[in-house]
């Protein structure tokens, strides 16, 4: 994860993480191409079919990942969703306003975490997470 911070921070507490759903993480992996075309504008077009599938915050109306996250909650059982974006991925950090909301109304506890690849934060982060983690296990 190029974005270590978060991660770490939350592993530091001794929680777990069960799902990483972001551009470098399941999503990039999620699917795969149909290659069983035997010309090359088949491979195409399957490639295309794959990229449109995915459900990264730049494309709206998004409802897919909001669904999808819901879904990763449910399945891998988690207690609660951080939401961590970096501060230069605009669409990310609006869309987590209303994924935050949904999960929340879904009775999936949400945090909103915003950061950049600087260490000045990790103070900050480590409260943040703390009382999460504590609200959890309430």
């Amino acid at each position: 994860v190029p974005n270590w911070k978060v991660p770490a921070v939350v592993e530091g507490f001794d929680a777990i993480i069960v799902g990483e759903e972001s551009c470098v993480g399941e999503r990039g992996s999620r699917g795969t191409v149909d290659d069983s075309s035997a010309d090359v504008n088949g491979l195409i077009d399957a490639l295309v079919e794959r990229y449109l599938e995915i459900d990264c915050a730049v494309f709206t109306p998004n409802t897919e990942r909001l669904e999808h996250i819901k879904k990763m909650a449910k399945e891998y059982k988690a207690d609660g969703v951080v939401l961590y974006g970096l501060n230069f991925c605009s669409p990310y950090l609006i869309e987590a306003l209303d994924v935050e909301q949904e999960l929340e109304k879904a009775g999936i506890p949400a945090i909103r975490i915003e950061t950049d690849y600087s260490r000045e934060d990790t103070g900050q982060i480590k409260t943040r997470i703390a009382a999460f983690i504590e609200r959890l296990s309430d």
